[in-house]
């Protein structure tokens, strides 16, 4: 059995443990079920082994760390995600219900790359610095704090609304209160302001060893940009302005759907310098060519 047969078979492995967690989350919402929340997140464990193991298989046979071309972009972007949820909710149970948003994101990411090409393409040699490897690692960190953020917003929006018309959902009873999801969210939107912050710095340094510059206007690099701004406006309108609650929570989802759009929206628009987030190549292989085949 080949490589690339091997990664397939755990990947499709993660999508269907992601799809049965979503399901039981989703399940467990609708019908006021607390053990089907907990049976989710074991389905969130289960489906970061074989999602772990493919990209160890993957990162094997490539020789780097995968992170070139939409197969291997979105397989790490989905496994970051998903380690952030694991380790967050471990840490703090009571963030479980957060995998109701984490797990259909991680389920589409792995879904999408499988139907991409899994061609391993030669990488530039001026991409080999430790400078990306940071880049890289403060992205994911990045990534998988908005999700949370996104999750936890929704949460306090469901709860506050359901507390004013007196009947609140049994397993949104079981969070804590509406002040304490919201002062998570304000740690997990801080955190993701530095970790982006930290994402552009060390990406303008890489893009200097790359091509010779330490910022082009690039449409990727706008766009963090823009992301990144936003969310240290949610922060200053908190400290300075007091806008906390629901206000702070509609202005985390809609910079949540900002990085989505900034992430898969933007490279299917414009062109850009980031040849392994040209994912309109990558997708036209896969979903009309044999992109899928070993």
């Amino acid at each position: 059995m080949t490589s690339i047969k091997i990664q397939l078979i755990m990947f499709w492995a993660s999508v269907g443990f992601c799809f049965g967690g979503t399901v039981l989350f989703i399940s467990g919402l609708i019908f006021k079920r607390e053990p089907f929340v907990k049976y989710g997140t074991v389905f969130a464990y289960l489906a970061f082994i074989p999602l772990t193991a493919g990209l160890i298989n993957r990162w094997v046979q490539t020789g780097h760390f995968p992170y070139w071309g939409v197969y291997e972009v979105l397989m790490s972007y989905a496994w970051g995600a998903l380690f952030f949820y694991v380790v967050v909710q471990f840490l703090k149970p009571g963030l479980r219900i957060a995998g109701t948003l984490v797990l259909p994101v991680v389920m589409l990411m792995v879904g999408i790359a499988v139907m991409s090409s899994v061609e391993m393409k030669e990488i530039p040699r001026t991409f080999f610095t430790y400078w990306l490897g940071i880049h890289i690692l403060f992205a994911k960190l990045s990534y998988g704090s908005v999700i949370i953020s996104a999750a936890l917003s929704i949460a306090y929006l469901f709860k506050s609304k359901q507390q004013k018309r007196g009947v609140v959902n049994p397993l949104l009873a079981r969070l804590p209160q509406v002040e304490k999801i919201d002062n998570w969210n304000y740690q997990f939107i801080a955190f993701a302001f530095v970790m982006l912050g930290i994402m552009i710095a060390s990406g303008a340094v890489w893009a200097y060893k790359a091509w010779g510059r330490y910022w082009g206007w690039d449409p990727i690099e706008t766009w963090a940009l823009i992301s990144w701004l936003i969310y240290g406006l949610i922060l200053h309108l908190r400290v300075t302005m007091g806008w906390r609650g629901r206000r702070a929570s509609w202005l985390a989802v809609f910079a949540f759907i900002l990085v989505i759009f900034s992430f898969f929206g933007i490279p299917l628009v414009y062109p850009s310098i980031h040849e392994h987030l040209k994912y309109t190549v990558g997708l036209s292989r896969g979903l009309f060519g044999n992109g899928g085949q070993a």
